[in-house]
């Protein structure tokens, strides 16, 4: 039973130190950089950094940094009725965003 608890103490201290770190920003301009909400966090599980592209047809307008699920790594939406499109570049290192 020792062992048991040993080995699950040191799983819950490996998870920790693993945990992914990002950055976070609400508002970033391309000429600017962060005007609003600037900071860092730390993802969960089958999470990764994400950087959020928005542009209006070709031309960059503004990106968002934080984390996100997995599952929209990679995606590029268009919200319905709306003329923005978002593009999820994720990365896996701490701080790549």
């Amino acid at each position: 039973m020792k062992v048991f608890f040993v080995g699950l103490a040191a799983l819950l201290c490996l998870a920790g130190a693993v945990a992914l770190r990002c950055n976070v920003c609400k508002h970033k301009l391309v000429l600017f950089g962060c005007i609003q909400g600037s900071g860092e966090t730390t993802c969960g599980w089958r999470e990764r950094c994400v950087n959020i592209k928005a542009s209006l047809g070709k031309l960059p307008i503004y990106s968002r940094l934080n984390c996100t699920s997995v599952a929209n790594c990679g995606a590029v939406r268009t919200p319905y009725e709306s003329h923005f499109t978002y593009d999820y570049t994720c990365c896996d290192t701490d701080f790549c965003n």
